[in-house]
Formats: structure tokens, C-alpha cells, sequence
């Protein structure tokens, strides 16, 4: 299991790789991000715009993502304008923080965009000081539930965390148990830390599927394991 895991990391495409950049630290394995800002980071070197950019708006190397991002600008502005490219909206959207770009590449189903509407969404909705009527909430709400489903149906793992807490609380949609299970199984199979932790949860609480203590316990070790506990990583190897 740990060798197939690793080829799987190692086989890693250069698309993949960006897309664990983009989706932040948080939603994958720390082995998994590594890999990934390994493979980013050697083919900006190559001059590859792409990878630039994508390094130019993750480093906190501030000289690093200036070179880069100047560097890359054009070809980016390029495949946006003119090939109407959703990563590419989405990429000039984070270094412009416009919220126009986000939502033209939303359009073309960015899952990064979606999300980050999604989010967006959901906390305009609760935002005491928007003084926001209820009914006016649900329909935010239901805006906020389709980003995350639009997300999910790509198999985007922050989608499926997203849409399943959605179902779990009722946000923008009649509130399904074993729906938000299934969701969170499915970014947990996919390598989400998150999703792992939620697993866990739903089986100690009986949330959509029954009860089980063991497979409770299982899905928390391999979220710790996943953010680099070696105690939880030792655990499940010797449990194999």
C-alpha cells in the first residue's frame, strides 16, 4: 500500500501538481504538497509560464514571485483574453484580487473560482453586519450550495468537503446525513485531511452512517498521519 502511494506521487502530472498548489497545503498530505511544489518549482526554472505564475502567486518569496510573475504575465494575459482560459482568469484573479476575473473563471468551471465563490457566498450569508433577511440568506445560501456542487461533480476534494458540509447543516439545500457522509468520504479517499477528520466524526456521532468506534479512530490516524504525525503513520503501518 505505502509503494503504490508513493509511485502515485511520484507519477504526480504536471497538472495535478498545480492543482495541489492552487488548492492550498491544507487539502492534501504534506508528502503530497511536497511533490507537488517540487515538480511546480522545476519547471518554472525551465521558463515554463505557466508554473511561474502559479509559483509568483503561492511563494512568500516576494522577489521570487515578482520575476516570475512578470515573466509569465503575458502568455497568462494571453491564453485569458484570447483563449478564454478558466486557470488563467482564475490566476490573474488572485494577483489583482478582482472579483470579476474570479467569476469568469467560475464560468468556465475553475474548481479553485467555485470554491472560493462558494465560500464567499456562505460567509456574505452570515455576516451579522450585512443585516441580511432570511429569506434573502436562503437564496445566497442555494448561489453558495451550486458553486460547491459545480466543484464536487469534477471531483474536486474541496468541493466534496464544501457540498458536505452544505448537506450536513442544511446550507442551501434540505440537510442529508448520509449525503455529507458520502461527500466526506470522497474527499477522504482522495487525500484531504479534512475530509479524513469529518470521516471520523461522522462514524463517532452516528452522522449518516452507523456508529463504529475502530473506523473512527482509523480515519482520525490517517488525518493526522496525512499532516505529518509519524506516532499516527507508525499506527496504521503496524495495523496492515
Amino acid at each position: 500500500m505505502m509503494l503504490a502511494a508513493l509511485s502515485l506521487l511520484f507519477a504526480m502530472t504536471s497538472a495535478d501538481a498545480v492543482a495541489v498548489l492552487l488548492n492550498s497545503p491544507s487539502a492534501c498530505s504534506v508528502r503530497t504538497y511536497e511533490v507537488a511544489m517540487e515538480t511546480v518549482k522545476k519547471e518554472a526554472a525551465a521558463g515554463k509560464p505557466l508554473q511561474q505564475f502559479v509559483i509568483g502567486v503561492t511563494t512568500d518569496d516576494k522577489a521570487l514571485a515578482k520575476r516570475y510573475i512578470e515573466a509569465s504575465r503575458g502568455r497568462i494575459r494571453y491564453l485569458a483574453a484570447h483563449k478564454n482560459n478558466p486557470l488563467a482568469w482564475y490566476l490573474l484573479s488572485l494577483e489583482a484580487n478582482d472579483l470579476k476575473l474570479l467569476r469568469k473563471a467560475a464560468a468556465g468551471g475553475n474548481v479553485q473560482a467555485l470554491n472560493a465563490l462558494g465560500t464567499l457566498a456562505t460567509s456574505e450569508a452570515f455576516d451579522k453586519k450585512n443585516g441580511v433577511s432570511t429569506n434573502r440568506i436562503e437564496t445566497i445560501l442555494k448561489k453558495s450550495f451550486d458553486y460547491f456542487r459545480k466543484a464536487a461533480m469534477q471531483r474536486d476534494s474541496n468541493g466534496f468537503i464544501n457540498l458536505g458540509t452544505c448537506y450536513l447543516r442544511g446550507f442551501g439545500c434540505q440537510q442529508d446525513m448520509a449525503l455529507a457522509f458520502e461527500c466526506f468520504k470522497s474527499a477522504a479517499e482522495a487525500g484531504h485531511p479534512e475530509g479524513m477528520d469529518n470521516v471520523s466524526a461522522c462514524y463517532q456521532f452516528g452522522h449518516g452512517v452507523a456508529p463504529n468506534a475502530e473506523q473512527s479512530l482509523f480515519w482520525a490516524m490517517r488525518g493526522r498521519a496525512a499532516r505529518g504525525d509519524a506516532a499516527a503513520a507508525k499506527w496504521l503501518r503496524e495495523r496492515k
